[in-house]
């Protein structure tokens, strides 16, 4: 059930000591007897596969915290136990000791098929550029079949003395299958303080002094479409050790300036980057270009480092960090050179701040570096190896952050009006033969210069060569066989570009009069891939900003009689513009400037957001006439 949304800390384990952390309790299997008598006596068992109950007693005093957990699923046909008769589920190994009592399934026909400890894998998530160092424990789940039930009921400790920033839970009731029953409750000392919020509508909750008791019954699935921010939509409880916001950034900012405390070796370094006869603009470009990309990142959120950076000194010797680690470097590189950097929490998996209803470091997974430079803000991920400074990478934009500096609360990474643009320039010339020669250049900027140039350091020159004739071919012209050269995809510079060379065989006949059109192949490429779904939510267009200018050279056979028209098309959502200029009677030059902003689009919109992009297609059309000479 990989793609699941289920409680915290969930693990499944096997063996005594058979894996770090893990222990493994003789399983009682009468309760999941019972379970499986009594559906078979139903007559409406579940059509899909169903989440039947979810039990969790939590139990805290001031040394620990104890999760009692029970979770059974029914799966109604065998297409829904391969799809999910396996589970991935995550857990701590620095801080958590895990018990099972229970994993095991019973089949249509009532035979009992228990978990083997042996069977049991675990391996590291991967989080990407995220400080999250979990483990997960993969359990494919015995005997399953269609009318299968399967029971997983276990128990985990966490040791409060190993939790650098306290201990927050978060629970997600509403998941993407019915959960039939849904049951938490919290018991906690009267002289712990401890806070909660429940978000949403499918559970509801009481509480008091010393716990907490939430149910839910017959939830439904949720069905989400598109680019969905999950952690922001689904219903859920979050509960934990009570603060505030300030007493977050307090403990948060103090474990990261203890990376600070030996910063050997960021001296000899600066020398090394000869950064002394540079402007701070280009110290800036120099110090971000090392940290992201001569400082790899590896995950080294170990035992009083989940939160907590390495030295600065460690990690210039090491060359290898995680965010917090290469933000710490970044941060003190900085300060350096007087500028007044200061980290950044971002929470990845959100983009509403109003959600964060609990104050708690449990949100945030990632670290980015800010500051405030000529009337800009900028925020600099140490991790991203592709975007320059002067841009803020596209996958933390919008996202929510909160600033360590005291008085902050949880805010968003701003949001770029534009985060694709694209400068394309064209120069067609028309042979006496009736053929052509192109030379083209296509520049991708900014936010959209980062993710190309990610995706151009993928391949080996062959490739990208390969890559490039393919693209061209899909949006120009099968026929032919470009030559092609990259420029700027090598350094963290603020565009990359493409040129490209190509020779048309004769497609015109120099006798007769010219009649000339074509589609604005990479304007109108551009606005394909930006339609957006109508999933009966609000669409996020994430802007676009394209110019090309082209110029056709209609040589010594023709001169030019009729020009394709200007025009100046605009409407709420965005404003595309040509002008047209004619050089004698053999030029012409095109310029054509389409901008869509950044935008939220309603639901009851997107249809006529949708028919706006066909008309920006239809009118991208470049035609124009001329006579024989």
């Amino acid at each position: 059930m990989r793609w699941l949304l289920l409680a915290p800390f969930l693990v499944l384990s096997a063996g005594v000591w058979a894996k770090p952390s893990i222990q493994w309790n003789a399983p009682e299997f009468s309760a999941l007897h019972e379970l499986a008598s009594e559906l078979r006596g139903k007559d409406d068992l579940p059509s899909e596969l169903t989440r039947l109950e979810f039990k969790t007693d939590i139990k805290v005093d001031k040394d620990t915290v104890r999760r009692r957990v029970r979770d059974v699923w029914y799966y109604p046909s065998s297409t829904d136990v391969q799809n999910n008769g396996t589970d991935r589920i995550y857990f701590d190994e620095q801080t958590d000791q895990v018990t099972i009592h229970l994993a095991a399934s019973i089949d249509a026909k009532g035979r009992l098929h228990a978990f083997e400890a042996d069977n049991l894998k675990i391996t590291n998530v991967d989080n990407g550029n995220t400080f999250t160092d979990r483990r997960q424990a993969v359990i494919a789940l015995p005997g399953l079949g269609a009318g299968s039930v399967a029971m997983l009921e276990y128990e985990i400790v966490t040791d409060r003395s190993r939790l650098e920033m306290g201990w927050t839970d978060i629970y997600s009731s509403q998941i993407m299958v019915p959960v039939s029953n849904w049951v938490l409750t919290v018991e906690w000392p009267k002289d712990e303080q401890v806070d909660w919020d429940v978000g949403g509508h499918w559970i509801s909750c009481e509480g008091d002094d010393n716990g907490l008791s939430c149910s839910g019954a017959d939830i439904p699935a949720v069905r989400f479409a598109g680019e969905v921010s999950w952690a922001d939509e689904v219903d859920h409880l979050i509960v934990g050790e009570a603060k505030s916001w300030d007493a977050v950034i307090d403990r948060a900012r103090s474990a990261f300036n203890q990376a600070l405390t030996d910063t050997r070796g960021s001296d000899e370094l600066l020398v090394e980057l000869e950064t002394g006869g540079l402007t701070q603009p280009e110290q800036i470009a120099g110090i971000h270009e090392f940290v992201a990309r001569d400082i790899r990142y590896v995950s080294m959120s170990e035992l009083g480092h989940a939160v907590t950076p390495h030295s600065v000194a460690s990690t210039l010797t090491s060359r290898y960090g995680d965010c917090k680690d290469k933000s710490a470097v970044l941060h003190h590189l900085l300060k350096q050179i007087g500028v007044e950097a200061y980290p950044v929490l971002v929470a990845t998996e959100r983009k509403n701040p109003s959600r964060l209803m609990v104050p708690s470091m449990r949100y945030f997974d990632h670290v980015v570096v800010c500051f405030e430079l000529e009337g800009n803000t900028h925020c600099l991920d140490a991790t991203d190896a592709h975007t320059d400074w002067l841009h803020t990478p596209a996958w933390i934009q919008g996202k929510v952050a909160l600033k360590l500096e005291p008085g902050s609360e949880p805010d968003e990474i701003a949001v770029a009006p534009f985060r694709w643009k694209v400068r394309v320039n064209s120069e067609l010339n028309f042979t006496r033969q009736g053929g052509a020669t192109e030379q083209l250049t296509r520049t991708y900027i900014g936010e959209y210069a980062g993710i190309f140039r990610g995706f151009l350091s993928g391949m080996d020159s062959d490739s990208r060569r390969e890559w490039a004739v393919k693209n061209y071919q899909e949006q120009v012209a099968d026929t032919v066989e470009p030559s092609f050269e990259f420029f700027g995809f090598e350094s963290l510079a603020p565009e990359v570009s493409v040129r490209s060379d190509t020779e048309f065989d004769p497609f015109l006949n120099p006798e007769e009069a010219m009649s000339y059109f074509e589609h604005s192949a990479w304007l109108n490429q551009e606005i394909h891939s930006l339609y957006l779904e109508n999933n009966a939510r609000v669409a996020r267009f994430p802007g676009l900003q394209v110019k090309t200018t082209y110029r056709f050279d209609v040589g010594e056979a023709w001169s030019l009689t009729t020009l394709t028209p200007e025009f100046d098309y605009s409407n709420d959502f965005g404003r595309m513009v040509r002008h047209v200029q004619r050089g004698g009677n053999q030029t012409l030059d095109v310029v054509t400037e389409l901008e869509i902003p950044e935008q939220s689009v309603p639901q009851r919109e997107v249809d006529r957001f949708n028919r706006f992009l066909d008309v920006l297609v239809r009118e991208s059309r470049i035609s124009f006439a001329g006579e024989v000479l």
